[in-house]
């Protein structure tokens, strides 16, 4: 009886150990497969392994084969994620500010561990380690979670929502009561996680109120369904992240910009290579969805005498009235 459980799981600790111990570069010929068994306590010989890896074959799994010497060598070539998938993958994570160091570490790990153990060598030994500030919401998967079920099951949330102090205590707004929101999507923008939620006051541009995933707190999904407001404003929230300026609330106006050949690659970086830019004289000029704030000010300061607001005039007379604020601000 033992014995017909061991058989009953052997074809799949072979494709396991194929899985994590082999690639093109570094097949396993029979011996190393047998060897490997052994360890799990599994005892075959040669031939039983010819047939089995036929059998996985001939039922489509990607195992390849060549002959080395007189002995064959097997590889798995096929697998969800190429090396320089995940190396762009572990680059994004670790370039995430709101995953904390510590779940940084192991979410890396995961990852690495996807492409085998010699992907796994070679993306851990060729870390680089970004000097990223990591916030320290250790419920960060949790809220994450809750959010996504939320969102897509149409409920609203309640949460607590804080700022930290400058001993880096936790210091809830709102009087520490729950707020109570309508979700609508989470976004990632410059390397902070983000809720938009929706909100009909006038105050709110665009009836969009943002949190940083970051700072909630005590989050829980309510049974309340969001209104029929919520609903339509989430189909339309797909265009707003290309109109946001690390996440400021201001109203979102469509601005000619004039500037030198040189931004051309930054315009396209900012606002997407779907844009139409036109040569103006000695310029180029681009029509682009902005949200009107003052990080979206500070955004054009970087390119003094190389870019410039042609229209509309109240968004160039407001640009103009900032700039000269923040000069006298300094003297």
């Amino acid at each position: 009886m033992a014995d017909m459980k061991v058989q009953k799981i052997k074809l799949l600790k072979i494709w396991e150990i194929l899985n994590w111990k082999s690639d093109e570069q570094h097949p396993l010929s029979t011996q190393d497969i047998i060897v490997e068994l052994s360890k799990l306590g599994i005892k075959c010989d040669r031939r039983t392994i010819y047939g089995d890896i036929d059998a996985m074959q001939s039922n489509g799994y990607s195992i390849l084969n060549r002959r080395r010497g007189h002995d064959m060598v097997y590889w798995v070539q096929e697998r969800k994620f190429d090396l320089p998938e995940l190396k762009i993958i572990m680059d994004a994570i670790q370039n995430s500010k709101f995953i904390p160091k510590d779940k940084t570490e192991e979410l890396l790990n995961k990852i690495a561990s996807l492409g085998g153990s010699e992907s796994t060598h070679l993306l851990k030994r060729n870390a680089v380690s970004f000097n990223v500030v990591k916030h320290s919401n250790a419920d960060i998967y949790r809220i994450t979670e809750c959010l996504e079920r939320a969102i897509e099951c149409e409920h609203r949330v309640t949460f607590r929502y804080f700022d930290l102090n400058a001993s880096g205590e936790r210091v809830y707004r709102h009087d520490n009561q729950l707020y109570k929101e309508e979700p609508l999507a989470m976004i990632c923008d410059d390397g902070n996680y983000y809720l938009m939620c929706y909100h009909p006051e006038p105050e709110y541009e665009n009836n969009v109120k943002v949190f940083r995933v970051d700072r909630i707190a005590d989050i829980s999904e309510t049974d309340e369904s969001v209104s029929k407001d919520a609903k339509k404003a989430s189909k339309a929230i797909t265009n707003y992240p290309k109109q946001v300026f690390k996440m400021y609330g201001g109203k979102i106006q469509k601005v000619r910009l004039s500037f030198d050949e040189s931004l051309i690659g930054v315009m396209f970086n900012k606002f997407g290579e779907e844009i139409s830019i036109r040569k103006s004289g000695a310029r180029f000029t681009a029509s682009v969805e902005v949200q009107i704030s003052p990080t979206f000010w500070g955004w054009l300061t970087q390119f003094p005498n190389q870019m410039e607001i042609v229209s509309p005039v109240d968004v160039k007379e407001a640009y103009t009235t900032w700039v000269r604020s923040a000069i006298k601000q300094e003297e």
